[in-house]
């Protein structure tokens, strides 16, 4: 019968009878079934990247203006919009993950980078460290900015009014506070009165929040008069109708006040050193490209008042499946922010063993699979996390990029908690 699917269980390797033109659905229907006990609740989160929301996250933004961390001259535009016909305000916070060696706290570093950077004898130190600000925007007004620069100005300021009176008073952002920088962008919407937290202000989307965002990563090119640009939307947390307005903000389980992050994501990629044929016109056309994918995991939980990330260190686990429909899995800890090579995961930082993990092509023997990143449940906390992914195709011709959005399903019957700083 014509669709019809039989698939026959053996150990941890999914067995199906159907032809290789359908092998790639079968992958994803076993993947599934394969990994139904990681949902602890039927898919049902309502956060997403292509609605507005009450919390803004963008997960991941890079400044490297003169390029010695990242390779490339590097920064990020941040697009934020409000979606209303009302008047809303934001309390944002940008947090620092950038490392400094241990033996030269000025000088910044990767993982990755540390042998380079610090020399013989140093290590790449983590940071977590966060400035908050704030603004206004008017009706529907959208802005744009470079992290590098930020927004110190906004238009309607010093006596300049909208519509109305209208005016983005008290409305000022920092650039981020060190280059080379790396870490992410969390806003929340707050009354423009008050600027404590509250419900959206727009009842089309039953008051779920009125802010949404993207961010492009913009890299100088290798290739001459050209740039790459990855660009990802920002993902947005609702509101519900319960909020006490205190600077605690309860995300998902008991008497949520927003969204809970989800419990599992997924993510379809090619996997580490596949070599992708060029379709490109030209000259180029037939040049093999070697993909590799990069995620960045940042908490749900963190307290900006005590600048604590409030994890307290958790491991993330990962299921990773080929199109054989073979399992594989590996973990990881993680604390504040990661950003990572998926063939990193399980091998030393850098490319000398890639070759060996599981998330290169020559282990799994396909070109692409799938992998779900969970966190394991705290304590006290969800341990939820946010996940965004980038993808790199590196050739003779120089290297292009792409960044996506992380498809998710799933919710916990815990809590996030998000602490802000306190109101100025």
């Amino acid at each position: 019968m014509k669709g019809h699917l039989q698939v026959e269980r053996k150990g941890d390797v999914v067995m199906s009878t159907m032809t290789n033109k359908n092998l790639r659905r079968a992958l994803w229907i076993g993947a599934a079934a394969l990994a139904a006990s990681w949902a602890v609740q039927p898919a049902g989160a309502t956060i997403g990247s292509d609605s507005s929301g009450a919390i803004l996250i963008f997960p991941k933004v890079i400044v490297d203006t003169s390029g010695v961390l990242f390779g490339r001259p590097t920064d990020t535009e941040i697009q934020i919009t409000n979606t209303s016909n009302s008047i809303i305000a934001a309390r944002c916070y940008w947090v620092n993950a950038t490392g400094h060696c241990s033996n030269n706290p000025t000088t910044a570093c990767t993982p990755e980078t540390a042998a380079t950077r610090c020399g013989t004898g140093g290590r790449c130190v983590e940071g977590w460290t966060e400035t908050d600000f704030r603004f206004r925007l008017t009706k529907r007004q959208p802005i744009a900015f470079n992290a590098a620069d930020g927004l110190p100005v906004f238009p309607l300021t010093g006596g300049v009014q909208g519509p109305g009176g209208q005016t983005n008073a008290d409305s000022s952002i920092p650039p981020v506070p060190e280059d080379p920088f790396i870490g992410e962008l969390k806003c929340v919407q707050v009354n423009p009165e008050d600027f404590q937290p509250t419900i959206g202000f727009n009842p089309a989307n039953n008051a779920a929040g009125d802010l949404a965002g993207q961010a492009t990563i913009v890299s100088a090119s290798t290739q001459p008069n050209n740039v790459d640009a990855r660009k990802y939307s920002a993902v947005t947390l609702k509101s519900t109708t319960v909020n006490d307005r205190d600077d605690t903000l309860v995300l998902g389980g008991p008497g949520a006040e927003y969204d809970g992050c989800p419990n599992v994501w997924i993510l379809n990629h090619f996997f580490d050193d596949a070599s992708i044929p060029s379709h490109f016109s030209g000259g180029n056309a037939g040049f093999a490209q070697i993909a590799t994918t990069d995620i960045t995991v940042v908490p749900c939980s963190e307290d900006f008042s005590l600048q604590e990330n409030n994890l307290g260190g958790a491991t993330l686990q990962f299921l990773i499946f080929n199109e054989f429909e073979q399992r594989f899995s590996s973990s990881t800890r993680f604390t504040c922010f990661r950003e990572v090579q998926l063939a990193d995961i399980d091998t030393r930082p850098g490319t000398g063993d890639n070759a060996f993990s599981i998330f290169n092509v020559g282990v799994q023997g396909t070109l692409s699979g799938q992998t779900r990143i969970r966190s394991v449940v705290g304590a006290e906390r969800a341990n939820g996390v946010i996940v965004v992914a980038e993808r790199f195709l590196r050739s003779e011709g120089g290297i292009n990029s792409s960044a996506e959005n992380v498809h998710f399903t799933g919710t916990r019957d815990k809590s996030d908690f998000i602490v802000l700083s306190p109101n100025f």
